[in-house]
């Protein structure tokens, strides 16, 4: 063990001495370039305030978003329900928020999800190449042609009795593929550098040049994949439940608060498709806003 901890120490870059320095270094750049970006601030102001407001308001307002008030049907935004309340007498303020929290953790869950199937299948065909190359391609081409929203239509009905964060899984089971796609060409690129093919002749374990010389190679783009992929999450889950497929009452997210629009009262459905609208614009600005900040060839950061 010994041994194969000093080969893999031996074949770091000969500048490893100074790697903590340019890791905190490229840190501040890519920090710096992030923040002088006005759709970082923008977005991420956005998204920072529909996330706390997702938190706070289910606990601190005054109505149960299942309460009915058959005294208060389809009335329009007041003081006393700020967003109106639906055919049911129900606050949709207070159903859009409990839907806010649901679609944020929905979407967060099953990007990073996504990222990480992504990475073992991507990492793994691109590193060893030959015949596993050849058997993860195949399954990954064969995924892709699949009809994802059909098979997802197919397999929702049979979770919808059982707890809404099983929609993370189902979700991330047909929409990994093509990121893996591009992780496996990247780690190929990585493969062939000098100081990961000395680790891999002087025996180091795969699984430890993945971790420390692959994976951080491509962190980059994963980290930015991963943001831009929280708004096609959100998204997918919104058509879902807007179909009858996705989330199902007593829960509620954005997608469920929209199937119950009124199209004589649009304020049924106006304030859900807004916030909806909001969230997904403001994670695509702080994901665009990461992909500058990170990318050197970049000239809108400075």
């Amino acid at each position: 063990q010994g041994l194969v901890d000093d080969a893999d120490a031996a074949v770091v870059p000969a500048d490893a001495a100074t790697a903590p320095t340019k890791a905190s270094s490229r840190s501040a750049l890519v920090w710096r370039r992030f923040r002088r970006m006005p759709s970082a601030w923008i977005g991420g102001s956005v998204l920072l305030l529909l996330t706390i407001s997702a938190i706070v308001f289910p606990m601190v307002y005054q109505y149960n978003p299942i309460e009915y008030d058959f005294a208060n049907q389809l009335k329009g935004p007041s003081q006393y329900h700020w967003f109106g309340t639906n055919a049911q007498g129900q606050d949709i303020f207070a159903q859009v928020m409990a839907g806010l929290r649901i679609s944020l953790i929905i979407g967060f869950a099953t990007a990073l999800l996504i990222t990480v199937l992504a990475a073992l299948f991507g990492t793994i065909a691109g590193y060893f190449g030959g015949k596993i190359d050849t058997v993860i391609v195949n399954f990954i081409n064969f995924m892709l042609i699949v009809p994802s929203f059909l098979m997802l239509l197919l397999l929702s009905p049979v979770l919808q009795g059982m707890h809404w964060i099983l929609m993370v899984p189902l979700l991330a089971l047909f929409s990994w593929m093509l990121t893996a796609r591009v992780l496996r060409a990247l780690t190929q690129g990585v493969v062939n550098m000098e100081y990961v093919q000395a680790a891999k002749f002087m025996g180091v374990p795969s699984h430890r040049i993945i971790m420390r010389h692959i994976i951080p190679n491509i962190s980059s783009w994963m980290i930015i994949d991963t943001t831009l992929g929280v708004g096609f999450a959100i998204l997918a889950e919104t058509g879902l439940s807007f179909l009858g497929f996705g989330i199902l009452y007593p829960n509620f997210s954005l997608g469920s608060v929209l199937q119950a629009y009124n199209i004589a009262h649009p304020h049924t459905w106006v304030f859900a498709a807004a916030i909806l609208a909001l969230l997904v614009i403001s994670i695509n600005m702080v994901g665009e806003a990461l992909r500058d900040a990170l990318d050197p060839t970049s000239g809108r950061g400075h």
